[in-house]
């Protein structure tokens, strides 16, 4: 009797141990199933149509007094040709054979062929007009010239609510080789590694004197194991075109949603006067569905608690587009002086009750200008 008394009790903790395996059988299986999909999601009208540079980067950033020119002060070992019509030869031969008179020759510099990737601050006075020279334009013509990093990175931890509380990161990342670059912005809801939902903006394009000229702008967004393909504007001499194939002229100066954070940064630098309470920056912007010119107003100072202590920030507030349907992503930007002008925080709201606000989680990692390792694809071999 007692042998049948020890079996009855021990059907209960079978059939509980059974449960139990059954259920971690069943959560393996449809992990499995789920990093399967996850690996197939992505067919190839799906995939990236933008190859990722990516560089190594070799040093923390530090606070440093608002800088006018970017902190790394060597220029790249290799000068970099600047855009020419043609080579020098084909100049030379279109000029006509007559010299020119010396006022003319005076006034009419001949410029470089080639020259490093850097900007001069402000222009200098003309040289045939010495007398026009102010304290103002000596201190400029003797200023050091801009030197554009090799890569730099900003992270964030990220938090909001839509249709409930979220967490994730995002970070922005600026790559450049010679005179390509790259801008990256990704962002994740929950875990990177299997996120709920993110977002990635990808620029690419080529500096100029004026800054960045973006060529081709990708956004790609995921909603858990469902991809959206790709929605890409391109920019050309004169149009920019839209996803859905709509034409419509380059405004002058025009960024993307990735590369206007880095062209704002830049022109900080080249003019730190901008940044003053109540003073607006406008910039053309071309989204994925209209070209419109962004307006930020100034609206305060403020010192935000940060990994590096407090730092002292200026916010950007951007004003509502005109006829909005709300479809727009439009940021609060805290931007840092003492960290070369970069955003470390943004405020995005979407609708009412939505947001997602992303602050500076680490010290933003830097690849000087100077550095000789050049950036690599991210399918390259390591």
């Amino acid at each position: 009797m007692a042998r049948q008394g020890d079996r009855a009790a021990s059907r209960p903790r079978a059939l509980a141990l059974g449960a139990i395996i059954a259920t971690v059988v069943a959560a393996h299986a449809l992990l499995t199933q789920f990093v399967m999909l996850r690996m197939q999601e992505m067919s190839p009208d799906q995939a990236p149509t933008i190859k990722r540079m990516e560089a190594s980067l070799v040093a923390d950033m530090e606070l440093t007094a608002p800088p006018v020119v970017s902190a790394p002060p060597a220029v790249p070992t290799q000068p970099v040709a600047a855009p020419r019509p043609a080579p020098r030869a084909a100049s030379a031969a279109s000029r006509p054979e007559p010299k020119p008179s010396a006022p003319e020759a005076a006034s009419s510099p001949t410029e470089p062929v080639s020259e490093p990737i850097a900007v001069a601050l402000a222009p200098s006075a003309p040289a045939s007009a010495p007398e026009a020279a102010t304290p103002a334009a000596s201190a400029a013509a003797s200023a050091p010239a801009f030197e554009w990093p090799q890569a730099t990175r900003v992270t964030f931890k990220m938090e909001g609510y839509l249709r409930g509380p979220i967490y994730g990161s995002a970070q922005v990342e600026w790559v450049r080789e010679d005179m390509r670059y790259q801008v990256h912005v990704d962002a994740y809801a929950g875990p990177s590694f299997a996120p709920i939902a993110s977002q990635r903006w990808t620029s690419e394009g080529t500096i100029s004197p004026d800054g960045l000229t973006p060529g081709r702008f990708e956004s790609i967004n995921k909603l858990l194991i469902k991809s959206s393909a790709p929605k890409i504007v391109t920019f050309d001499e004169q149009e920019v075109v839209l996803p859905n194939g709509d034409r419509f002229p380059k405004m002058p100066g025009v960024q993307d949603p990735a590369s206007h954070y880095i062209q704002m940064a830049y022109q900080f630098m080249l003019k730190p006067g901008l940044l003053k309470v109540g003073n607006t920056i406008e910039m053309p912007l071309a989204w994925t569905k209209k070209q419109e010119t962004v307006t930020y107003d100034v609206d305060g100072e403020e010192a935000l608690d940060t990994p590096l202590g407090k730092v002292d920030t200026f916010r950007l507030k951007p004003r509502k587009f005109q006829n909005s349907k709300g479809d727009e992503v439009l940021a609060d930007i805290w931007i840092a002086p003492s960290l070369q002008y970069l955003p470390i925080r943004m405020l995005i709201r979407v609708g009412k009750d939505n947001y997602f606000d992303m602050k500076m989680d680490k010290a933003p990692q830097q690849a000087p200008g100077g550095s000789t390792q050049a950036p690599r694809a991210a399918s390259d071999p390591l």
